[in-house]
């Protein structure tokens, strides 16, 4: 089963990394969103079942990532949100765990391993490819 999947991240670079990444793992990337108010629109057309979300990206219309995490887990409790930051605060990645995502990575290195294992926790159906299987199909 593919998870579909959404991503919100303005970096073109990670969100072409998250890309692999994920669809190695087994998602079906459905959209990309370079700021909050795209991801919002995104999110509530598409209806992912997982949402990668980068917490500083530009604000357009006085909307960011912080409010769209809010509508996301008040609008649709049952879809998953992986946070992604450069901000290495403790505090920041235990308040986002304690209100509902799936988990906080920090940017620059996300641990491929790390990010199969919480995807398993949320999506038990999901067969994570090993290292090997996925090579072979590249």
């Amino acid at each position: 089963m593919a998870i579909r999947t959404l991503l919100v991240e303005d970096s073109v670079l990670v969100r072409n990394v998250l890309r692999r990444r994920l669809e190695e793992i087994g998602c079906d990337i459905v959209g990309e969103a370079e700021h909050a108010t795209d991801g919002l629109k995104l999110f509530r057309s598409l209806q992912p079942n997982l949402v990668t979300l980068d917490l500083v990206m530009p604000q357009m219309d006085r909307f960011d990532s912080y409010g769209l995490f809010r509508l996301i887990r008040r609008e649709s409790p049952e879809t998953s949100v992986i946070v992604i930051s450069a901000h290495p605060k403790k505090t920041t990645r235990s308040d986002f765990l304690r209100a509902g995502a799936l988990e906080y990575f920090e940017k620059p290195f996300i641990d491929s391993r790390a990010l199969a294992a919480a995807l398993n926790r949320a999506f038990p159906e999901l067969k994570v490819l090993s290292r090997t299987a996925a090579a072979a199909r590249l």
